[in-house]
C-alpha cells in the first residue's frame, strides 16, 4: 500500500514541479500560483523559484525512497524524518492553495496538492 501511495503521490506531485519550472522560465501560467498575482512572473522574482524546485525534487526523491520505490541512498531514519517534514509542509501549503484568491489555483492546484499531501502522509506514517 505504501509503495502504491508513493507512486501515486509522485505522479500527482509532478504537475507542481512542472508548473514551478515553467514559471521560473517565464511561462504565462501565473494564474496557477502565487494567488494569481502575475500572469507572467517578473524576471526578478523568477530566481526565487530555484529553491522551491530543488525542494520539490528532494520531496519527490523522499516519497519514492520512503515508499521503497527507489533504493535507499541515505539512511532510512533520515528519510523518515524528511518524509514527515514534507508531509507537514505540504499540509500547510495545501491550506494556502485552497484559500488562494485565484480560482485556477484553487481548482486545479488544490486537488493536486491535497492528493499529494495525503500520499505523503500515508508514506510517512508507513515509515514508522
Amino acid at each position: 500500500m505504501f509503495y502504491i501511495a508513493a507512486i501515486i503521490g509522485s505522479i500527482v506531485f509532478l504537475p507542481s514541479i512542472a508548473l514551478n519550472i515553467a514559471l521560473a522560465v517565464g511561462a504565462p501560467l501565473g494564474a496557477y500560483a502565487m494567488n494569481g498575482r502575475h500572469r507572467v512572473v517578473p524576471q526578478e522574482v523568477r530566481r526565487a523559484f530555484v529553491l522551491p524546485i530543488i525542494m520539490q525534487f528532494v520531496a519527490l526523491f523522499t516519497i519514492l525512497s520512503a515508499g521503497h520505490v527507489l533504493p535507499e541512498l541515505i539512511p532510512f531514519g533520515i528519510t523518515r524524518i524528511v518524509a514527515f517534514f514534507f508531509a507537514v509542509y505540504l499540509t500547510f501549503y495545501t491550506a494556502t492553495v485552497f484559500f488562494s484568491l485565484s480560482a485556477k489555483e484553487r481548482h486545479v492546484m488544490g486537488p493536486l496538492a491535497f492528493a499529494s499531501t495525503v500520499c505523503f502522509w500515508i508514506v510517512a506514517v508507513g515509515t514508522v
